[in-house]
């Protein structure tokens, strides 16, 4: 199994945390777990919140039994105002529906990684040194993993040239345009991304040359940003065993993750507010498909193509 460099060192910041990795997400549990959590043995105001919690899904499978229906905050019922899982502490670790115990970690037969929705993983990868691995990655990720840890030039055009030879020749669009079409075909495809770039798209509007502004004050304000969003590009590559299938859509989705994590920066004042920005659209990409989503949304636009998606490689 490879495992990614900060694996060993992540630990859940638990009351601590800011935002909860599973804010916004209707968490699954399987047959078993379900029937547990209904006959478990706990607190009466606890068993209240479980009851309302816990729902059958419209498709049932055993795998996929019964949601855990989030709050109108969007936070799962579990969470107590401390931040903390009231399950957990009334009745200990050992009861948690697996997904719980585990996330933000991705452990599978090839590999063990952890999301960037989660604000510690953000942290520990908001660091100058590229993001290793303790074996060699197989291929073809690890030449593109190679392509965009090679430093000597920009990341933005590291993106870009893994483009041509790959997706087809196009014409070039104006940057802020593109971007506008992109996120409302995007918003339209997926929920969920309204409310993650919902903010920055209003703020934005029609003001592009806001968002220059901003974004070269973000620029100023840290230096090492273009370091931070290499290396959550290719943790996420290595979390999806890169390219994962389509090799088209698998590069779209990187150009537009780019795109969107400049996108959220703008603005961002301190690095605690970069850290809620980055977990905050990881949580959508990570809970969509992404990569379809992406390229539909350039196909909407006009855009999939090496030059049309290298449009969104400007900011």
């Amino acid at each position: 199994m490879i495992k990614a460099d900060y694996y060993d060192n992540f630990r859940c910041k638990c009351g601590d945390c800011r935002s909860v990795c599973c804010g916004g997400w209707g968490i699954t549990v399987s047959d078993e777990e379900y029937f547990r959590l209904l006959g478990l043995d706990c607190p009466q105001e606890l068993r209240y919140i479980l009851d309302c919690a816990l729902a059958v899904v419209d498709d049932p499978r055993p795998e996929r039994y019964a949601m855990m229906k989030p709050s109108y905050t969007g936070k799962c019922r579990l969470i107590n105002d401390e931040g903390l899982c009231s399950l957990q502490l009334a009745c200990g670790e050992e009861v948690l529906p697996s997904v719980c115990r585990t996330y933000p970690r991705s452990v599978t037969g090839t590999h063990a990684g952890c999301s960037a929705s989660c604000e510690r993983v953000v942290e520990l990868l908001m660091r100058e040194k590229p993001l290793t691995f303790s074996a060699p990655l197989p291929e073809p990720m690890a030449l593109y993993v190679n392509a965009l840890q090679r430093r000597e030039k920009p990341l933005k055009e590291r993106i870009a040239e893994l483009l041509p030879g790959i997706l087809p020749r196009g014409n070039p669009h104006p940057y802020y345009g593109l971007l506008r079409a992109y996120t409302a075909a995007m918003a339209e495809a997926s929920e969920r991304f309204a409310g993650t770039v919902d903010k920055a798209v209003r703020e934005y509007g029609e003001k592009e040359e806001t968002l220059y502004r901003d974004i070269e004050a973000f620029d100023r304000r840290f230096p090492d940003a273009e370091r931070w969003y290499e290396n959550l590009i290719v943790n996420r590559m290595f979390l999806t065993d890169f390219p994962g299938g389509d090799i088209k859509a698998a590069l779209c989705g990187v150009v537009c993750e780019y795109a969107l994590t400049r996108f959220t920066s703008a603005g961002c004042e301190t690095v605690e507010g970069f850290v809620d920005a980055a977990a905050s659209l990881y949580r959508f990409i990570g809970h969509t498909n992404f990569n379809k989503n992406s390229r539909v949304a350039a196909e909407r636009c006009g855009a999939y193509s090496a030059d049309g998606l290298s449009a969104l490689l400007r900011l």
